[in-house]
């Protein structure tokens, strides 16, 4: 069995979840021989309390005696979660800087990055007969993947990219104080930025470019890991968090106010050629593994309604009117029907099957007027792009009292 768990990992940089400009074909491959839930949110805004969740659920499974951990992430052994497990093997990243792109002797093979060193490790104990958990946080703190990863050759970019190329776009039409976007980010520094009015949009698409080449590399490890793998044993790939690529002006990991990009992260479980059916009817199970209850309101990840089995979200193609659109029911959402996020113990979003909502931008408590706070039409609404609270405050209402009594009952 393979668990793969990243921190900062998001949906929309994956080619099964809908990416047009990111191609992922070993998790496609993997979602095409298992199953893909589309809207896995995360009950909690810590990445280390959702590891935590998974690893108490299995301690009370007989896996966790036979599951190594290993990881790039040394906060894990600190967690009281960890005793858990017999083992957890710790690898901390060394490479501080990705290369140089213009000295050919500094370059990162592939097996050289921080992931790299993971999987070959996790390949060995696979083939060993081990189960393992493999964990990283690479993705929110070294983003060392080989740039030539990226779709888009020397040969697609455009002529203002290329140094060779004499034909620059004219300074007095970048104006006096613009420095060019660079077609990609070299730093291995991933970013944490609010787009302001000064930056230039084309930044968004430099670090969405970026952050593809880290995604891409992710592919090819799991590549290389399901081809150690027995074809009938489990693969689950879930993330701890997710990552603004743009949404709402943000570009990070928890970047920027609470939005469905940093709770929605991908989940797919495949248990090999020819084993769909199976996980299907075995969901509880397979679920299990990884610590989701489904049905369940204490549920780690998301309740049963939340799940869409094999398919993903679709984005919209035409335009519709919003209030045309909305839902019009006006019951209470029951705790089967929800997910609460928490941070730092604190309730600050609620997700149904057709509402996000979150009470405003400054991560305040549930306790301000509801006029300041944004409801989102889900899943069309898939970037929490238009707030329709005038539009429905008795929804806002609702569900902001929910929060609410969620909030006294914890403290």
């Amino acid at each position: 069995m393979l668990i793969f768990t990243l921190e900062g990992f998001t949906p929309a940089a994956i080619s099964a979840y809908g990416s047009s400009w990111n191609r992922t074909p070993a998790i496609d491959r993997l979602a095409a021989e298992g199953t893909t839930w589309n809207r896995a949110i995360t009950p909690v805004t810590d990445p280390l309390e959702q590891w935590d969740r998974w690893a108490n659920t299995l301690a009370e499974t007989p896996q966790s005696n036979h599951i190594v951990v290993i990881t790039d992430d040394p906060r894990l052994l600190e967690r009281d979660s960890a005793a858990v497990f017999e083992e957890i093997i710790l690898l901390e990243s060394d490479v501080p800087t990705a290369p140089d792109a213009d000295d050919e002797s500094d370059t990162i093979d592939i097996e050289d990055t921080s992931i790299g060193r993971l999987t070959a490790l996790a390949a060995d104990r696979i083939a060993q007969g081990d189960s393992v958990w493999l964990h990283t946080r690479f993705l929110t703190h070294c983003w060392d993947a080989p740039r030539e990863l990226s779709d888009d050759t020397i040969a697609d970019e455009p002529s203002y990219y290329d140094e060779e190329s004499g034909e620059d776009l004219p300074a007095d039409e970048l104006g006096a104080d613009h420095d060019p976007v660079p077609f990609i980010v070299e730093s291995a520094t991933p970013p944490n930025h609010s787009m302001t009015a000064d930056d230039d949009p084309d930044w968004i698409t430099t670090w969405m470019r970026t952050y593809g080449c880290q995604i891409k590399l992710v592919d090819a490890m799991l590549d290389i890991l399901s081809s150690v793998l027995e074809p009938d044993e489990t693969i689950v790939l879930s993330g701890t968090s997710g990552f603004a690529l743009g949404q709402n002006g943000s570009i990070g990991h928890r970047t920027g106010p609470w939005r469905s990009c940093h709770l929605h992260v991908p989940l797919v479980c495949s248990g090999g050629s020819g084993l769909r059916s199976r996980l299907v009817a075995s969901a509880d199970e397979v679920a299990a593994v990884i610590g989701i209850r489904l049905g369940n309101p204490s549920g780690d990840l998301l309740p049963t309604h939340l799940f869409a089995g094999e398919n993903v979200v679709d984005t919209p193609t035409e335009e519709s009117n919003p209030e045309e659109s909305l839902p019009s029911n006006a019951s209470s959402p029951s705790p089967t029907e929800r997910v609460i996020t928490q941070h730092r113990s604190v309730p600050i979003a609620i997700t149904t099957n057709d509402w996000f909502y979150v009470p405003s931008d400054d991560h305040s408590l549930p306790s301000d007027a509801v006029e300041r706070c944004h409801l989102y039409l889900k899943p069309d609404d898939l970037d929490d792009f238009n707030n329709v609270v005038r539009l429905r405050q008795e929804e806002a209402d609702r569900l902001h009292q929910t929060l609410l009594n969620e909030f006294h009952q914890t403290e």
